[in-house]
């Protein structure tokens, strides 16, 4: 009798999950390479760790090991050694590594040719008789890759048909030199044989009943009639209005075909506009003149558009600063290649060059786009090519030029200062953006390609479930942008309130497509969710019906695998990490069954994970079928119920909206001040340091709910964390907030948070000091003059030396106001150093006062007592270690309770409120004091 065989889920650190099947006495490292998954493995036999992954789920027996290659805690951790281990049951397993170790493809397809028409004299039409029709699924604005019969070359075009039409249609702008325009106008008759792989794209038409404005620019119209054929076949009545812009007359087509279709779809309108001003069309001009407000419907349609970079960029440049707002934004454009290399030298107009890696939507085939001369004047568009001699177009600019175009225009940048900025995208010489640089050089394209281009005779089984996206910073081969990232010194200022909508950021592929999408705020945990939908339901019909046995009990696996963090009955997370985790890797599996690497990298780019990981960080409660969902939902595919899969996927959505939404908002309240004064320090610029943690980071978040305009200084990056939230948490009353991350024990680090606060706002009207703390608890007599120092150094040095560098500034001003935090343990036991440092710190205080008084600047201080906090996240030393030791530091609490008339331990809110009052200017007559804050204990 043969060992029972498992099922093995591989999940790698890009989110891609891989199943093999593995037999019991069989190593997951074997089952893994004869699946052809290169997992990482060296010695083969549990002695180098190199194959050491996370047992997520399930039951293994492990061969023998050496302790070097698996440590026992490693072990205990739940690490195994995929090289030694074998399954007693299914197992999930997470591979320190990404899915680039395997690949796979989308479906090829053989058709004949039904018909081959020319619609106008730059554009033909394709019909494809497709063997196995029944087996190609596609969604309306997908793609297709077809090979050019007689030649090693393909060409990407867009289905013009719908997904439910026998025949399958395409529209080709015809380019001189071109090998697909040579062979379709010259040699393609009925009956021939062609070739494609696909479908491809993350381009299609969302589920929804929200309007839809359509853009299509020349053969961009292709996927745009695809999605209308769907709309006509499932009798919707979804309201939609096209807009199909050309370049001249000739390249206006199937005008019938949008009329028939006016008359099917009840909702449905559209206008066609041609860019030559010698046009005969009713309208003239570019997409972005005929785009009216009521098209987006208040902000309620979904915009649809196709076609060339420049267009694509231009109608997201017109809503910007129209302020129109749709309720999604998808879009589709591609970097085309050039002519025949023996045209190069005399393309004087590259619009009709025929591409290396022909794209479909908008000028199948073409190399530039259609140009812009957008006339109207908020919306300056790209210039086109003047057909005379390169070097009569464009001067030299101290090398910002290569062959003869300019790649690094001159831009003026502002001096540093209170307003600096950053410059925004529409900061070149012309006042026009950054996407207008040419996207060609020596008439090739020069953005992202992928490695995998070269690969032309790798070959995967349909196994091969794992996709690969990579992106190149080179131009001709050579890189020549290197991947970096600059930190700021200081932080630079949030954006203006009301922001234009987030983008997902497009992909440009080795098919030359790039692919992309926008939706208003998309951080917003409901925008994620329905557009994680909308994908899904994408998905679902790619894959219903047609995935294997051994896919389904794969999904199963990934399904169960959720379901012990959930408590239904008190409906809360038992471990909301692990939830998310593996929550991930269920949604991820449907992107992968369908081999559509668009459409699994549309969904990454949601970062649904990242958003979860983030708002469920300490969530309790979940919805209590979240779970339980996964595991119907892989009973519907299953069966292959449709409707059924589609209204759980849909309800699925509804849920996850709830639980995080629940969870961001007890996130936000949990970290919003118990007491607020609106508006006490508006406009006031505000130093807070240690505002990382405890006090400090208590106040920093009171003051900027307050109107303050917060410089938030630690040397932990928690001070960056905790800037982040409060500019993410910006409304109506509240401040700014900026991070400096500085050594405020050290002369340089209080200056550099005093320059960096001057730099951003142009002033300091306060400047609060919290940094210090208890770092060993024990009698004097046994602290060393090592600890003693360190004591003093951490304690009275960032308050001596934030006065010193804030002083000097509030003097010359005339006004300002300077708060020091002290404590009353200056009276207290096992802590004399850190006694001393705070008496210091009072004196300071009152001796400050008397020399600023007369200037206009008030110095005051709080002497907190005993204050509940939670564990630092930045330690200030090592905890207390003996029996000893925790004896001395509980000393400290007793006497601190006792102390207390309260008899009580203070909370953060307590004692930002007191600094918050000395700090405002209702203590305006309040200087040289020290307020204990100590539930009646005066220290």
């Amino acid at each position: 009798m043969s060992a029972p065989t498992h099922d093995v889920a591989l999940s790698f650190e890009d989110g891609v999950t891989r199943f093999v099947k593995c037999r019991e006495g069989q190593t997951v490292m074997d089952a893994a390479y004869r699946s052809k998954i290169n997992i990482p493995v060296d010695c083969s036999d549990g002695a180098c760790g190199t194959c050491k992954s996370f047992l997520e789920s399930g039951e293994f027996e492990m061969d023998d090991y050496v302790s070097d290659a698996l440590a026992p805690d490693e072990e205990a951790a739940g690490y195994v050694l995929t090289c030694s281990m074998s399954p007693k049951s299914d197992l999930v397993v997470q591979i320190p590594t990404t899915s680039a170790v395997a690949k796979t493809s989308a479906g090829t397809f053989t058709a004949t040719i039904a018909a081959v028409e020319r619609l106008s004299e730059t554009t033909m039409s394709l019909t494809l008789d497709c063997e196995d029709r029944e087996k190609l699924v596609f969604l309306p604005g997908q793609y297709v890759n077809i090979a050019v019969p007689g030649t090693d070359q393909t060409r990407s075009y867009s289905f013009s048909s719908g997904p439910d039409d026998e025949q399958l249609g395409f529209l080709i702008k015809l380019s001189p030199g071109g090998v697909m325009s040579e062979w379709l106008a010259n040699q393609a008759a009925v009956g021939d044989s062609v070739q494609f792989t696909g479908p491809h794209g993350s381009f299609f038409l969302r589920e929804s009943d929200s309007p839809l404005l359509l853009l299509a620019g020349g053969t961009g119209l292709a996927p745009i009639l695809s999605i209308l054929r769907r709309l006509q076949s499932t009798g919707s009545s979804r309201q939609a209005h096209l807009i199909y812009g050309a370049t001249t007359d000739d390249d206006v087509v199937e005008l019938e075909t949008l009329r028939g279709l006016e008359e099917a779809l009840e909702n449905f309108t559209w206008v066609h506009t041609v860019a030559d001003e010698h046009t005969t069309a009713e309208r003239q001009g570019y997409v972005t003149a005929h785009t009216e407000p009521e098209h987006l419907h208040d902000g309620a349609a979904s915009v649809y558009l196709c076609g060339p970079p420049p267009m694509v960029d231009a109608v997201r440049r017109d809503h910007s600063e129209r302020g129109f707002d749709p309720a999604g934004f998808y879009y589709e454009k591609f970097a085309l290649a050039a002519k025949p290399d023996s045209e190069q030298e005399g393309a004087e107009d590259l619009e009709g060059a025929e591409p290396e890696t022909d794209a479909t939507t908008p000028d199948v085939g073409t190399v530039d786009a259609e140009p812009r001369t957008e006339e109207r004047t908020p919306a300056p568009a790209p210039t086109p090519l003047d057909p005379a001699p390169a070097s009569e177009l464009l001067q030299s600019l101290e090398g910002r030029e290569l062959d003869g175009q300019t790649v690094l225009p001159r831009v003026e940048l502002a001096e540093l200062g209170a307003d600096a900025r950053v410059a925004a995208a529409s900061d070149l010489p012309d006042g026009s953006p950054v996407e207008d640089l040419p996207r060609r050089l020596l008439g090739r394209v020069v953005l992202p390609g992928s490695d995998d281009a070269r690969d032309t005779d790798a070959r995967v089984t349909e196994d091969d479930e794992l996709l690969v996206a990579e992106d190149a910073r080179g131009i001709l081969g050579q890189d020549v942008f290197t991947m970096g990232e600059l930190e700021p010194l200081v932080a630079p200022r949030p954006p203006e309130p009301d922001p234009e909508p987030e983008s997902v950021p497009g992909t440009v592929t080795t098919d030359g497509y790039e692919i992309g999408q926008q939706h208003p705020s998309i951080q917003v945990s409901d925008a994620i969710f329905d557009a994680r939908r909308a994908l899904e339901l994408g998905a679902l019909e790619l894959t219903i019906g047609r995935i294997t046995s051994r896919q389904i009990a794969g999904y199963r696996v990934l399904a169960q695998a959720t379901v012990p963090y959930v408590d239904v009955e008190h409906e809360c997370f038992t471990d909301a990490h692990a939830y998310t985790e593996s929550n991930a890797a269920f949604h991820d599996y449907l992107f992968t069954l369908t081999g559509n690497s668009h459409l699994l990298s549309a969904y990454q780019d949601l970062g649904v994970k990242g958003h979860m990981e983030e708002s469920l960080r300490s969530a309790t409660w979940c919805d209590p079928r979240c779970a339980q969902d996964h595991l119907d939902i892989v009973d519907a595919m299953e069966s292959g119920d449709r409707d059924e899969a589609r209204r759980l996927f849909s309800e699925h959505a509804e849920r996850s909206k709830a639980t995080t939404r629940r969870a961001m908002n007890e996130r936000r309240a949990s970290r919003r001040p118990r007491f607020v004064t609106p508006g006490r320090f508006a406009d006031q610029v505000v130093i807070v340091t240690g505002a990382g943690q405890g006090i400090g980071e208590t106040t920093a978040r009171r003051i900027h709910a307050e109107g303050g305009l917060v410089v938030l200084a630690d040397r932990a990056d928690t001070v960056k964390e905790l800037a982040a939230e409060l500019v993410e948490d910006r409304s109506d009353g509240v401040g700014d907030a900026v991070a400096v991350l500085a050594d405020l024990e050290t002369w340089e680090g209080a200056q550099a948070v005093v320059d960096a606060a001057i730099e951003q706002f142009g002033r300091v009207d306060v400047a609060i000091h919290t940094v210090g703390g208890t770092i060993w608890a024990k009698p004097f007599d046994r602290y060393p003059p090592e600890e003693i120092q360190a004591e003093i150094q951490r304690s009275l040095w960032p308050t001596l030396w934030g006065c010193r560098a804030v002083a000097p500034h509030m003097i010359e001003r005339g006004a300002g106001t300077i708060v020091n935090v002290s404590s009353v343990a200056t009276r207290g036991i096992h802590r004399v150093p850190y006694a001393a440092a705070k008496g210091g710190v009072n004196a300071i205080t009152s001796a400050l006062a008397l020399e600023l008084a007369p200037h206009g600047v008030r110095v005051t201080a709080t002497a907190p007592g005993g204050t509940d906090a939670p564990e630092r996240r930045t330690p200030r030393g090592p905890g207390p270690a003996s029996d000893q030791e925790k004896e001395w530091y509980q000393g400290i609490v007793d006497q601190t309770v006792e102390s207390s008339l309260m008899k009580r331990y203070g909370t953060r809110d307590e004692q930002a409120a007191a600094i918050c009052f000395l700090a405002s200017p209702e203590a305006s007559y309040i200087t040289g004091s020290v307020l204990p804050v100590a539930g009646g204990d005066l220290g």
